[in-house]
Formats: structure tokens, sequence, C-alpha cells
């Protein structure tokens, strides 16, 4: 097995505005925090460095004129009519370098799938990648680049059966827009009911494609107050034996920790046992992974799940219970467990949410599942 994690200091030269919640930071806490733990020092895993996308590639999903305005935000002016694409919102603000971090991001998600594609190496794991909320010409959610879309897009002129799974707790609506009248691609995306989190439309189980796309689109919607023993068990219901079902080549993974209970924007109740669990999962069935960060607004928590993550993904059989002594400029002093603070959901929220999703599973099997061959 050949492994490969994509980061560069580089990300620290870019600065949202100041509350924004996305942090360029989250690569480097988790580079560190891998790096203090050893999960870097083997032969078979390498660090690479990305570089930008080239503008070129950009075209194969974004328009000419969406990339045209991101260029012009990239030095941090902001003008009115950008706001009907979403650029200039607090949602995607514009800052000086918006567009070469942004590029820089899916540069790394890029080279992933190369490195796939010239099967080069097994897996590969780039925490600033997974925007999946970018459209063909909008931001939206954060994200101003689709760079999952950009690297499926390449996957499939090498591979015939590619998988994107993504557990980031907001649908992966712009990847399965992309996707869903094709059977190139089997999208599923586990993730907090839109009813009641961003995009606050879409994702429901009854959205499972169209044309040849007919059953390579799964959405399992959790309730708020979802917690590890609800969401591992409709995982394994629903993701396993999907990929027995397409026997993916290739997985693309959006391992989004703001589905943690201690995440600021998500009102889901997971902790990193169900988190690396379903992670352990995801390798199982993937000869090639391409795994991304997504979203995480606690940068503590995120870097200790994509720790665990990475552990996971190279089998190195990471002690959860290990202590780290942190510390620095990320956290400041002290001593925090990978593991995580055990988090109690009230009986009657758990009852509601495993009521939910025993529906939305037992009507997958019977009407979505029966459609993948």
């Amino acid at each position: 097995m050949k492994t490969v994690f994509i980061y560069t200091p580089k990300y620290l030269e870019f600065r949202p505005p100041k509350d924004h919640p996305w942090s360029p930071q989250r690569a480097e806490a988790t580079y560190q925090l891998c790096n203090k733990l050893g999960l870097l020092n083997h032969p078979w895993i390498s660090v690479l460095e990305p570089s930008p996308i080239p503008e070129k590639s950009l075209y194969q999903f974004h328009t000419r004129s969406y990339v045209k305005m991101l260029k012009a935000a990239n030095r941090g002016k902001f003008r009115e009519e950008w706001l009907q694409y979403g650029i200039g919102t607090t949602e995607c603000p514009v800052y000086k370098g918006v567009y070469d971090y942004h590029r820089l991001g899916a540069g790394g998600t890029m080279l992933g799938a190369q490195l796939l594609s010239q099967s080069e190496v097994d897996r590969v794991f780039n925490v600033t990648g997974g925007f999946h909320h970018a459209g063909k010409d909008f931001a939206a959610g954060f994200c101003y680049i689709n760079d999952i879309v950009l690297a499926i897009k390449q996957l499939i002129t090498t591979h015939k059966m590619v998988m994107y799974l993504d557990i980031d707790a907001h649908h992966g609506d712009q990847v399965q827009e992309a996707f869903y009248s094709t059977d190139k691609v089997l999208t599923i995306s586990f993730h907090q009911d839109c009813h009641t989190l961003f995009p606050f439309e879409g994702g429901s189980e009854k959205e499972i494609g169209k044309g040849k796309g007919k059953g390579y689109c799964i959405n399992v919607p959790m309730a708020p107050g979802t917690g590890d023993d609800e969401f591992l068990w409709a995982f394994q219901e629903i993701f396993e034996p999907a990929a027995q079902l397409y026997g993916p080549e290739v997985i693309v993974a959006v391992l989004g920790a703001d589905a943690l209970a201690s995440d600021p924007l998500s009102n889901l109740e997971l902790t990193n046992r169900s988190y690396s669990s379903a992670t352990d999962l995801i390798s199982k069935y993937a000869s090639k992974l391409l795994a991304l960060g997504g979203g995480g607004y606690s940068l503590e928590h995120a870097a200790q799940a994509w720790t665990l993550a990475w552990a996971v993904m190279n089998d190195l059989g990471c002690n959860e219970d290990d202590m780290v002594s942190f510390g620095g400029e990320f956290w400041g002093d002290g001593v925090c467990s990978l593991r995580g603070t055990p988090v109690y959901v009230p009986e009657k929220t758990k009852k509601k949410a495993s009521t939910q999703l025993k529906k939305t599973v037992a009507w997958l099997k019977d009407n979505v599942l029966c459609l993948i061959n």
C-alpha cells in the first residue's frame, strides 16, 4: 500500500475575514497532530505539496464568466454585481487571495485524482478539499471551486465505477446535481435533514437520479440529534450493500467533521467513535480512495477526527485513548484526548432519530438499492 497526505504551509498565507467560520489552519493543525503521533513517518507514506489547479482545468465544470469574476475577487475588492453569483455574501466573502486559496485547495484534490488515475498510490487525503456546494456559476456555503466534481470528471476517464460518498453534515448538493443523470458515478450523501440545515432544500431520499442515473443517487437525511448508534446502523445498512452491488474502483469520500457533536454549525451528535468506524468501513471497500476534509468548524476537534481518519486509512490502529499535549498557536496549553468527550443524547431525541432513519433505510432498500447493477 502507498498513501499520500497532501499538505502545504502556504495555506496559512490566506486570511478570510476574522469572524468567518472557514479556517485555512485546518490542514496545518491536522498535519501537526499527525506528525506528533508519528502517523507520517512510515515508508509507504508520502507528504506532497499541491500546486494550484490550472485555470483551464476549472472550465471542465465552471463557466468562464464565473471564473473571471472569481479571479477579479482575488484582489479583495467587493463588487455588488457579484452577489447574484454568491460572491461577496456572508457565506462566501471577498478577500485578498480568495481565488488563489481555492485554486490551491482544488489543486491538492486534482493531484490526488491524478495519482490514483496513474495507479501510483492507493489512498490520498487532502484535508483542504471537499467543496461540495460550489455550482457551475456560483459560490455557496463557503465553497467557490468544486474540486470534487473536477476530480471525479478526471477519475471517470480512467475508471468505470466511481463512488462519491459524503458524510459531511451538509448535503453534497452540487456534486449530486453534476452527476444526477449518469450511471458513471454513484453518489451517496449522509447529512442532516436539509429542512433544518444549509442548503435548506433538497437532499431527500426521494432524489434518486434520473434517466441513466436513476438509482445512482442515494440520500440519507438524518434528524437533528442523530448520534453514533443511529448513524452507524444506517451507514452499515446503506453504504455496505451499495458498495457490494456497485463495486467501485475508486471512492471519493468527503469526511466532513462538522457532523461531530462539538461542531458549532450543525445539530448532529456524532463522536469520533462512529466517525472512525465509518472511515474504516470506507477503507475496506475502497481499493483506491481519495479522501477530502469537507466541513469542520471546531479546529481542535476537526483535526482530531481527520488524524484518526488518516490513521485508519493507513491501518495504523491509532489508539483513540492516546493523550496528546497540543499547545502552541492553535489551542493553547492543555491535554486533550483524540477520543473526545462522550455525548449524552436524550432518549426522546434518539428515538425520533432512529424512527426516521429506519423509515428512510427501508424505503431506500425497497426502491433504490435494487436499481444498482
